[in-house]
């Protein structure tokens, strides 16, 4: 399996309890990580967790199974490469140097397998949206990151958990029609970078579309979808993983 690529994205791994649904969404990523070992590489675009914040000397514990599995996956000799997403986007050296992840920017170019695949989680692609782009540029700024390891771990993800929970309810309302708009975007903007294919995440409704020879993808998420991508010998297949079947439902 060394020549396959995988991508992942908007797993939302929880922080505040494990209940039936998100011990099986665990298992089955588990499960996942487990039949691709030995692939080239797996690159995490954002939302991999519902919420992650390291301070100095405290890191979160409550991912522990899932940090476990890539860990092996990684000693398997697959590189893994993780972006931040709009929930997680505070990746740090934990991630970087102890776990050996090579965290992305905003927007990467790679080239993989003669392709050059453009990458993003995809959270500020939608036109508009004003509020949430105001939002975004002040909790990731350098005073409020400083604010924020002054509070103490504990309130910290209280607050993130009331926040997670009320932006999740108007993303599901809204899902269908934000992917329909990025479709009709996508031509004209997200192939400006000589690239061959653009990859997102962030928008919960895997998709693959194709203009001439160029492949725009939607990951989707591991919520209700399980989806994911893999590029094999230049082709781009999406598909939704079931413990024991991998389904393919599209081939570039």
């Amino acid at each position: 399996m060394r020549e396959s690529v995988f991508f992942v994205s908007d797993t939302h791994f929880k922080y505040d309890g494990l209940g039936i649904d998100e011990r099986m969404k665990r298992d089955r990523f588990i499960s996942f990580l487990a039949g691709i070992e030995g692939a080239s590489k797996l690159y995490l675009l954002g939302d991999i967790f519902d919420f992650w914040f390291e301070y100095r000397s405290v890191v979160p514990r409550y991912y522990r199974d899932v940090l476990d599995a890539l860990s092996s996956l990684r000693k398997s000799g697959t590189g893994i490469f993780i972006a931040g997403g709009n929930h997680d986007f505070w990746l740090g050296s934990y991630v970087s140097e102890t776990l050996g992840f090579t965290i992305l920017p905003p927007l990467a170019t790679h080239t993989i397998q003669g392709i050059k695949v453009t990458m993003t989680h995809g959270d500020d692609l939608l036109p508009g949206d004003r509020g949430y782009k105001t939002l975004k540029a002040v909790i990731r700024s350098r005073p409020a990151i400083a604010m924020a390891r002054a509070v103490h771990p504990d309130a910290l993800y209280a607050i993130a958990r009331r926040f997670s929970r009320a932006s999740k309810g108007i993303t599901e309302r809204k899902t269908e029609r934000a992917a329909k708009t990025l479709l009709t975007m996508a031509n004209d903007s997200f192939f400006r970078w000589g690239n061959d294919a653009f990859i997102t995440g962030h928008i919960h409704y895997p998709c693959i579309e194709r203009f001439g020879d160029r492949t725009f993808v939607i990951l989707g998420d591991w919520e209700r979808n399980f989806s994911f991508l893999e590029i094999r010998e230049g082709r781009l297949s999406l598909g939704f993983y079931r413990p024991g079947e991998d389904t393919l439902i599209e081939k570039r």
